[in-house]
């Protein structure tokens, strides 16, 4: 069970940090440069919206071999796009304010206002993200591998867990329950960090 729940966790943090990493920087050019490249790099991302990140979650991983690995950059990919909105919607907000303007009419560079002045300040719009994609993602890696698509034996996940102890679920109804349990328990706890961090949010505001 403690290493099963190492695997999901360990693959719901490293999938949401991938996707913050490259969501939030398509966000932050697409919302500081405008133009051009962010209608680009919005189309791009709307056409991933536009598809149901299960169905590809689902497609990907049955054409390339299941694996840790393989999970991990699918679930990332998957997850980009919630990024990349939320943090263009926010940099467009601070585009227009008077220090950013101020900074660039000084002839500061594009880099050094994203740096100073922008990642400070959705900093903590990122971090809830963060946490509400960690919550998603773990639900969506245990639904893979019940199916047989995310995490290979001999590893343990709490989804494969769920699936290899349905068969004993008359004489040992609990086994299934455990996982399922720690699953819904884990996912709420995300949440409620990302609750916590936009109540932060409001309380600076």
């Amino acid at each position: 069970m403690c290493v099963a729940a190492r695997t999901s966790l360990s693959i719901s943090v490293v999938a949401a940090l991938l996707s913050m990493l490259v969501g939030s920087t398509i966000g932050l050019a697409a919302g500081l440069k405008g133009g051009f490249l962010d209608s680009v790099l919005m189309g791009a991302v709307d056409l991933l919206v536009s598809l149901p990140s299960i169905v590809v979650a689902l497609g990907a991983v049955a054409v390339f071999s299941p694996s840790t690995t393989t999970l991990i950059i699918v679930l990332s990919i998957v997850s980009v796009p919630h990024f990349a909105r939320v943090i263009r919607a926010r940099c467009m907000e601070l585009r227009e304010r008077e220090f950013v303007m101020s900074a660039r009419v000084s002839g500061v560079s594009t880099v050094r206002i994203a740096i100073r002045h922008l990642i400070p300040n959705v900093l903590t719009v990122t971090m809830v993200q963060l946490s509400n994609t960690a919550a998603i993602v773990i639900l969506m890696e245990s639904g893979l591998s019940y199916l047989g698509l995310g995490v290979q034996p001999p590893t343990p996940s709490w989804g494969k867990m769920i699936a290899e102890s349905q068969s004993y679920m008359v004489e040992s109804p609990w086994l299934p329950l455990v996982p399922f349990i720690a699953l819904l328990i884990t996912s709420s706890a995300w949440g409620l960090i990302g609750e916590g961090f936009a109540a932060k949010k409001h309380a600076a505001v």
